[in-house]
This record gives C-alpha cells, structure tokens and sequence, in this order.
C-alpha cells in the first residue's frame, strides 16, 4: 500500500485528496483495509513525504509553503535549512537569530532562478544547550566560544559560575538564556582540562557535537558478563541449525590497523564447475539482544565514528574488539551468505544461514595487494596454502564489477586522505589512499552479499530495511548536462532508463588516464566531483525503490553489523521471518518489526549524517592546524569550486583553501557560475573551474577553521 501511495502522490497530475477520496481511489473495501490506509498515511507524514491541510486534505510535502529543517548558518551569515527538498537557502537578514542545529519553521518559494529561497518565522527547538569551548576574556568578563564554528554564539559567565575555571581551559557551558544578537548567558558545568592538552582539541569537537562518548552503566555491565570464549560443543548440542564450518577455509581482509573484523569470506568450486563464494558476518545479534542495554546505546550512536586519532564505537570493546570480531585461528559466530556464482559472474543461488567459523589467516590489504599487484614471489610463498583462492577471488570480483558497471552502476574514482600523526596529535603528513585490487575485491563481494540478502527478504514480503538511492533530481541533472557539455564531455539523456549508463559512461571515460595532459586530468577530476554532487545521498528506508548508484534493484546493508546499527538489525530480521527464530518477546513480531524498522532507518540515516559531518570537520580541522606551518609558502593547485564571494583552491594533498575576490587586488573580476569562470574587468584575466593555478597560502586560522591562498598566476 505505501509503495502504490507514494507513486500516486508524486504524479504530477495527482489532485489533493482526503482519507475517503483515496480509499475509493486504491480501491479498498473494509475498516481493515480503512486502518490500514490511515496508519500508512500517518507514517508518511510522519516521514515529510505528505503533509495535509486542515480540511484533512494530503499532498506532498514539498509542495507546502511552510516547513521545518536543521538550520545551518554560515560564515557570511547566510544559512542553509536541510530539508526533505533539499537545502534551502535563508539570506542572512531572514536567518532571525537561529543558529546552527536550530530546528526551525521557515516559509519558502522559488526565487527567479527556479530555487527554493525562505526565512525563518520560528525557533522550533534550540539543539545547542551546551557550549564546548576556552574561557577567555572581554572588557574583563568571562566569555566562551564554542571550539564548532558552525555554532556562532558567545556566551558570557558569571563569576559565582565559573566554578574556578581559568583562562584557557577547556568548559563545557549550559546556556541560561538566549538572546537574539548571537549572544548568551551561560554557566559552567564541567572543566576538562587546557585546550592545548594533545587530542583535546578533537574530544571537544566531538563534545560540541552531541554525540554520545560514553556507554552507560547497564551496556557495560551487560558487555563485561559475555564469556569471550565460545563454547562451541555447547552451542553446536542445543542449536542443530548452526553449521560447524571451523575446518572450512576462511579469511578475513581489512587494514593494517583495524580491530574490528567483521566479514570473513572463502571461496572454493562446485562439481558443476561454479563458484560457491562465502561472505561470513559477525552474529552481533547473538549477544545484542533486541532492547537490552547494549542495544540501547547502540541505537543511539547508529554508527561506529572513525576520526584522525580515534574510533568512537557502537559497541563496546568486548564486543567489537573481542567475541565478535573474527579474529584469527579463534572459534566466532557468524550470518553466512554462501552464493553459488558462474562464470559469467551471475548468481545462480544463494543459502543464508548461521555458522560457526575460525578464520585461518588475518590479513591486510596492503599484504594481498602486495600478492596481486606487486607479485611479490616472498609474499606468495609465506601463504602458499591461500594463494591460489586469492587468485581466484580476486578473477571472480573483476567479473563481478564487469557486471555491475554493464547494468549501470558508478565507479568515481578518488583519492582519500590518511592523516598521520604524531604523539602529540600533531599531522606529520597527509598521504593519498587509492582503492586497489583487495579493497576492490572486498567491496565486490560485500556488494554482491548484500543484493542476495536484500532479495530474499524482500520474496519473503516481512519487514526489512533497505539501503536506497534515489535518482538525482531533474534540476541538478539539468546543471550538470550543461557543466559536462562545458567541459568537454556532450552527453545526451534520452529517458530515464538510459540515465545511469550514460553517466556511466563519462565516468568510465574519466578513469582513463594514458595519454592525458596534467590539465586534462585536473578537468577530469573536477568533472569527477561535479557527477558526486549531483548524486542524492543514499539513505534508510522500510520500502524498496532501488539503489541508483549500484544500478541494483534490490539493496540493503547486511555485511558490518559491529559498527552499522541497520546491518545488527538486518540481522535480527532474517532470524525473525526466514530462520524463525524470535528475536523479541512481543505477541505480533510483524507489526512490532514494522514499526521498529520505520523508526529504525530514520534514526540511522540521521546517526550517519551526524557521523559523516564530525568526521569530516575533524579532517578539515586537522588539515588546517597543518597547514599552518606553510603559511607565506608556495604550491600549485586546482581551481576546484567557484563561488559568488571568492575561489576555491585544493592541493594535491587534499588541502583547500580560499582566494576571496575581495583579497584579489590586481582586478575587480567578474562571475559566470554557469561558464564555471571570473574574469577581470581591466585586464581580462581569466581563471576557469579545473584551471591550475599557483598560489600562496597567506593565512591558516584553526580556531575559525580557514585557510587563505593567494592566487599568483596559472600554472
């Protein structure tokens, strides 16, 4: 019903119906199918996709000219609310005194360029009760600034409240009272310490964030009560469903410092000539029982969070570092996926069940990539008796990935930052990690496990959580044909079903990289980045529409559920509904899972949004605190985004930096964002998006979180 409610809803043509007008439209015909029909409408309301009136009349939601969003106020005083539509922008004299993470009301319209533009008429909730941040001085009174820029209050405190806290040290402050000019008054509540203590800087990050550092009481308790070793006769005697599969050769491939191993895979022939690929997951859901305090705290967190100097985990360490984690040459339960593949790289069947493994060797990619890149003859040797299934793995996931990118999925190539950094928390340096064949490898058959996953559960028609990716909107299409075309790649979308492989297809042509020119390259890059924006995020969802980006029909995530709440609950549902095992004590476990996993992939795909945005701010934190030391020195870079208040310039090394035209005092330059260019009025001077250009880091400020580059020329 949802599915048929929602296509209705976003026809173009569909008129504004009440609950009696859609009843007759669906054709239903008793007060089960008229419950029914409410409870889905209210649960789509409750989603923002439909809204309704007071005469009890549903439309969709964007189509209201008043809504609520998370605000985000920027540097220049403009701001952003994060909406179901997408970002809507608030001019800075219709911003009204909220601040960053306020949820608040605005009304909205299309301004003459077809976007969305409001103000905010309502502070609906404060989100910022705490600030993070040093005490310092002003005209002799204590005041504190949060260590987030994004949160632009300064917050002044009394003496009777500062509870003996000095200058420069580290406060958590609650706020007493707002006022509307950006200002505070606030109490402290907790000191923690000088700000330059090593790894301070990035605890009060995540402090400011909200984001909870510690587990309670009850978790830990419960965590520090599960024997670490499995008594596996045990097991095996009172559960004859689990398959003993410790003599089965299975391995486990991560990173070099990774301690939370949760996917051993293996794969072996069939008499039939056909592959049989093994993907084995953790069995989280053996120990986190559904409600218990463990898993309390874990859906709370939604994620495990991975910053430069530390991971803030889901689960406890007894969990994620111990009896869950499929370490070497010890006994671990598992949810097995075991595919039986051709060679063609098409899955013939699939067995999902639970098992019992012991990982034969821990290893890294860095080692195997050794083996099937480098051919390094030592290596091979030391894992002889791995070797050849290696081999073979890594045959089947270029077969795999074939596949996928034929049926349309996309493959943007980049390289990630790895900050490395001393005892003192201090960036050494910033290397660049490409993916190479065994993190190809690995993605490949978690992937393919995934789909198969997702697939049985959805014939079984039971609740369960996808993972969904929508396709981009008609708007960003229509900017990114025209930016493509600019950069010299004319592509022409001819219907919806041709859009992913045309896309594709520029993508593939990107990834070529023989005989191209460094600038040519740089435009590639920049095309690269321009295809990921346009792209909509992927997100948690009950219903099944795809996943755009993978070109898979059917999707969900199943293969990480030590550090990824949807995958512990993905777990819990395919025990519940294809093995029959109950996993809550509830009278009606398919209504209970159907509501649980509604308000399960909303509270996930808020704790990944959450998780994604610390993450990134501490990066861009720590690159700018290095960046410092280079201040006055010269590199050459790519003009890699133009705005209307100045350019952005990124660096080999990931680094970017801002050149604002107002600091540009050789011209006055002009703006076309739609040619992706400024040009200067006297001289004519011109710099285009992918230019490279020389420049001069003038300034790196860690505190506001900038860096200034001079732009000297074109490279």
């Amino acid at each position: 019903m949802k599915e048929e409610l929602i296509k209705l809803f976003t026809d173009k043509d569909y008129i504004p119906k009440n609950i009696d007008q859609l009843f007759e439209i669906l054709s239903l015909k008793n007060s089960k199918d008229f419950k029914m029909l409410a409870k889905t409408l209210n649960e789509l309301v409750d989603e923002k996709i439909i809204t309704y009136d007071e005469k009890g009349v549903f439309f969709p939601f964007h189509q209201q000219k008043t809504m609520t969003g998370m605000i985000d106020v920027k540097e220049a005083g403009f701001a952003f609310v994060d909406t179901e539509i997408g970002g809507i922008f608030i001019p800075a004299d219709q911003v009204n005194g909220a601040i960053t993470y306020d949820e608040v009301l605005i009304e909205y319209q299309l301004d003459a360029m077809g976007r969305y533009e409001g103000s905010v008429k309502k502070i609906m909730k404060r989100n910022t009760p705490y600030i993070i941040g040093a005490i310092t001085r002003l005209k002799g009174k204590a005041v504190v600034r949060s260590v987030n820029p994004k949160i632009k209050i300064l917050a002044f405190i009394k003496e009777k409240d500062l509870k003996h806290a000095k200058n420069n040290e580290l406060v958590k402050a609650e706020i007493t009272e707002y006022f509307p000019n950006m200002t505070a008054n606030a109490k402290v509540v907790e000191i923690y310490g000088h700000k330059n203590i090593p790894g301070l800087d990035i605890t009060a990050l995540v402090l400011s964030t909200g984001v909870p550092t510690s587990f309670s009481k009850e978790a830990l308790n419960e965590a520090k009560k599960i024997e670490q070793n499995l008594d596996v006769e045990h097991i095996l005697k009172s559960d004859p469903t689990i398959r003993d599969l410790r003599n089965k050769c299975i391995i486990t491939i991560d990173g070099d410092d990774a301690k939370d191993l949760d996917d051993g895979i293996s794969l072996e022939y069939n008499p039939l000539g056909n592959y049989v690929l093994g993907v084995y997951i953790a069995d989280v859901s053996y120990y986190v029982k559904e409600n218990s305090p463990l898993d309390v705290d874990a859906i709370a967190r939604g994620t495990s969070i991975y910053l430069p100097d530390r991971v803030i985990p889901m689960l406890p360490k007894e969990l994620s570092n111990g009896i869950c984690s499929l370490n070497e040459g010890v006994p671990r339960l598992v949810m097995a996926c075991e595919m039986e593949i051709d060679a063609n790289g098409k899955v013939l069947s699939y067995d999902i069940f639970e098992a019992i493994i012991e990982s034969k060797h821990r290893m890294t990619y860095a080692t195997v990539n050794a083996m099937i890149e480098e051919k390094n003859i030592e290596i091979r040797e030391h894992y002889y008796d791995i070797y050849p299934m290696l081999k073979q793995m890594y045959l089947l996931s270029r077969k795999l990935n074939e596949k996928r990118i034929k049926r349309g999925s996309f493959e943007f190539e980049g390289n990630e930052p790895r900050l490395l950094l001393n005892n003192q928390g201090k960036v050494i340096d910033i290397v660049l990690r490409k993916q190479q064949s065994a993190e190809k490898l690995i993605e490949e058959f978690m992937i393919i496990a995934n789909e198969c996953v997702a697939s049985a559960m959805t014939w079984l028609n039971v609740p369960f959580l996808y993972r969904v990716h929508e396709e981009p909107k008609e708007e960003k299409i229509t900017k990114l044909l025209a930016m493509l075309d600019l950069f010299g790649h004319p592509v022409k979308i001819k219907n919806k079903k041709s859009l992913a492989k045309t896309l594709q297809q520029v993508l593939l042509d990107l990834n070529v990289t023989e005989d191209k020119s460094e600038e040519e390259i740089a435009k590639d890059t920049i095309v690269n980045q321009l295809m990921i924006r346009s792209m909509s995020k992927a997100k948690y969802q009950e219903y099944n529409i795809g996943h755009f980006g993978l070109a898979s029909k059917c999707y969900t995530h199943f293969t990480s559920p030590i550090r990824r709440y949807p995958d512990l609950l993905v777990h819990r549902l395919i025990k519940e509904f294809m093995l029959s095992k109950k996993q809550a004590n509830v009278v009606h476990p398919f209504d209970y899972f159907a509501s649980r996993v509604h308000s399960i992939a909303i509270s996930s795909s808020n704790a990944e949004r959450r998780a994604e945005a610390l993450e990134r701010d501490a990066i861009d934190m720590k690159k700018i605190e290095y960046a410092t030391q280079f201040v006055g020195k010269t590199f050459v870079g790519l003009i890699s985004s133009i705005t209307n208040f100045g350019v952005y310039i990124t660096l080999d090394n990931t680094i970017e930096g801002l050149s604002r035209y107002a600091d540009m005092m050789d011209d006055y330059y002009e703006v076309d964002s739609k040619l992706g260019k400024i040009t200067g009025e006297k001289h004519r001077k011109t710099y285009h998006l992918g230019d490279l250009v020389q420049i001069r880091i003038t300034d790196a400020n860690v505190e506001k979180r900038y860096i200034s580059v001079q732009i000297l020329g074109k490279e």
